[in-house]
């Protein structure tokens, strides 16, 4: 690959995460004021780029926005398929990057989404949720049931792998050259952030393989779900906070890795 094809997939790596970074917060702190009743709601992805759409010059903003999100996705796929990060083609190394691809799927759908709410044909409400609709594809199928629950419990897994890498904070490796004098607050954004995440992730687990068991794909859930999940538990509101506070952390941290990742492709 020639220098300026480099140059370009790293830019477009560092806008992707500032992108991931802004949806994250957005999410994070629209959530917070609903748990603490200070308005907002809520709220999944497209509740935040609805946000968006409501300030001045929003559709411009939103399509930034689905920009940076396509090239959060086109790292994903690079690291998927250039093995920039060296996981090999053993088992462990093969699935890592499996997910990577996956995930580079997940924010092209999102940069999907964004444009579509930026150019007015998009946002609206619908009768049922992704999850919703991909489980009730999957029980239509032979051994669906226990394929659905399968995806339940790996979702479950990444959530609890998550939690593990914000406990050891083991993702500041993926960081370095921060000021000595914003490690700390950084890294326990950036460890708020990823247990939060992994909670949020486990609850739409455990929602998913609940709806594939009883065969019921309306139980399924997404993220809003799982704050309505939370919220319903006790001291719900205050567990809201606390996890929505936590997805602004890790919204922060996005930024971080923006500025401080050593993204680099042999």
């Amino acid at each position: 690959m020639d220098q300026q094809k480099k140059h370009w997939i790293e830019s477009f790596a560092k806008v992707g995460y500032i992108a991931k970074g802004v949806v994250y917060f957005l999410v994070g702190i629209l959530t917070a004021m609903a748990a603490l009743g200070l308005g907002g709601e809520k709220a999944s992805n497209s509740d935040a780029f609805m946000q968006v759409k409501e300030l001045p010059g929003g559709g411009f903003l939103l399509s930034l926005l689905a920009v940076g999100l396509v090239g959060y996705s086109l790292w994903r796929f690079t690291q998927a398929i250039k093995d920039t990060e060296h996981k090999g083609t053993n088992a462990k190394g093969t699935g890592k990057r499996i997910a990577y691809a996956f995930s580079g799927l997940l924010y092209a759908s999102l940069a999907f989404l964004a444009f579509k709410i930026g150019t007015g044909n998009g946002g609206g409400s619908v009768g049922s949720s992704k999850e919703q609709t991909l489980v009730a594809e999957l029980l239509e199928k032979p051994f669906g049931k226990w394929l659905a629950i399968a995806i339940g419990l790996m979702t479950i897994g990444n959530g609890i792998y998550q939690i593990t890498k914000g406990v050891t904070a083991s993702f500041m490796k993926d960081v370095s050259g921060l000021p000595r004098d914003k490690f700390d607050v950084l890294k326990k954004a950036g460890q708020a952030g990823y247990i939060s995440r992994g909670v949020v992730f486990g609850i739409i687990g455990f929602l998913f393989v609940r709806a594939a068991w009883l065969q019921r794909p309306k139980v399924a859930e997404g993220t809003e779900g799982a704050f309505s999940f939370l919220q319903t538990s006790p001291f719900g509101n205050i567990l809201l906070a606390v996890v929505a506070i936590g997805l602004m952390g890790y919204g922060i941290f996005m930024f971080v890795q923006a500025k401080y990742s050593d993204i680099s492709i042999d």
